[in-house]
């Protein structure tokens, strides 16, 4: 597994003067690039390097894209590579068929720089973590103990020391519960996961970043929580970036319709449990109490790119951000006022 820094890139064209622009672009942004002409030597050139993302033309002599997207995702040693279309072919139904067979993220020509460069990242940091999550694994079945490889190492280890159930009591974290809203109002189910997991996978890079806690996403909802496992740090300023972040993020992405999308969002610094919940044969690590549930409401009554904070959230945050007084929630049998946060002073 190769280090961001290290990143080799595999570039698919059939055109010289945009193999030479992307290999250009992805050097300044500080990868390693190796080119190919056409999808044939695409193919002879793979099993030779340890790749960690590909950028594949579609229109191509000899073979096109979609065939080598096929044959990439057919073969077991090289599937897990994170690929995305570059093309011309500015239709819905080119989107949808190399969704389907398995592409990571489509762009269209003429690119924008600066999304290739996010769209890259986050395709990188998406293998990055894929490649974690399977050292994990094969550690976990290694050690005969693959039932803890879905939970956060701050609990597999103590479960491995021969701790029998983990319950943590946290006085204070503050949780962050993010959707993604807008969806409703497209048609195309295929278009809605697309979206999200391009949002999604972009969120988990900023968190990786942040040093942050995702407790688990459940539909469009994503939830982080800072001061977990670390009670020395709320996580509460970490939190506040990055929700300004993701609702960033959550603006520039569109769907085939044009539309945009928008972010709604939770935040509130309270107490919350920690422990391991089983289901079937699967366990997971999750967090709930005053600080999930508070979060919760304010997320959901919050508007389209709005972000709804707590008074204790607020508190923490008041002198160097600027906040709208939204309303009251009931804390704790209290009815304490809600703000609104609108960026920083």
């Amino acid at each position: 597994m190769n280090t961001p820094e290290q990143a080799l890139v595999l570039v698919v064209d059939d055109n010289e003067m945009n193999r030479d622009m992307l290999s250009r672009r992805l050097e300044r942004q500080g990868y390693r690039s190796i080119v190919a002409e056409d999808g044939v030597q695409a193919l002879e050139i793979l099993p030779q390097h340890s790749f960690d993302l590909i950028l594949l033309d579609i229109m191509m002599p000899r073979m096109n894209g979609y065939e080598v997207l096929e044959k990439v995702k057919a073969d077991p040693a090289v599937r897990h590579i994170p690929i995305i279309m570059i093309s011309a072919v500015d239709d819905l139904d080119s989107v949808v068929k190399c969704v389907e067979m398995g592409a990571d993220d489509y762009l269209f020509k003429p690119f924008n720089p600066i999304l290739l460069k996010a769209r890259v990242s986050a395709s990188l940091e998406k293998k990055r973590l894929r490649d974690q999550e399977q050292i994990f694994l094969q550690q976990a079945k290694s050690s005969g103990d693959a039932a803890l490889a879905h939970l956060p190492p701050f609990v597999a280890e103590r479960l491995r020391a021969g701790q029998e159930s983990v319950v943590d009591s946290f006085n204070e974290v503050t949780t962050l519960v993010a959707g993604v809203g807008g969806l409703a109002e497209f048609g195309s189910p295929l278009e809605m996961v697309d979206l999200l997991n391009r949002a999604f996978g972009e969120f988990d890079q900023l968190v990786a970043e942040s040093g942050l806690f995702r407790v688990r996403t459940n539909g469009n909802l994503y939830v982080v929580a800072g001061g977990v496992p670390n009670q020395s740090n709320w996580g509460v300023r970490e939190v506040v970036q990055l929700v300004l972040d993701m609702r960033h993020i959550v603006a520039g992405l569109r769907v085939a319709s044009g539309e945009a999308v928008g972010l709604t969002a939770g935040i509130h610094t309270g107490s919350a449990v920690g422990g391991i919940i089983k289901a079937m044969n699967y366990q997971y690590y999750d967090l709930w109490g005053e600080a999930m549930t508070v979060a919760t409401q304010l997320q959901a009554r919050a508007h389209l790119d709005s972000i709804e904070v707590s008074t204790t959230t607020y508190q923490a945050l008041r002198f160097d951000y600027l906040f709208d007084e939204e309303g009251k929630i009931d804390i704790k049998g209290h009815s304490t006022p809600t703000y609104i946060l609108k960026g920083r002073l």
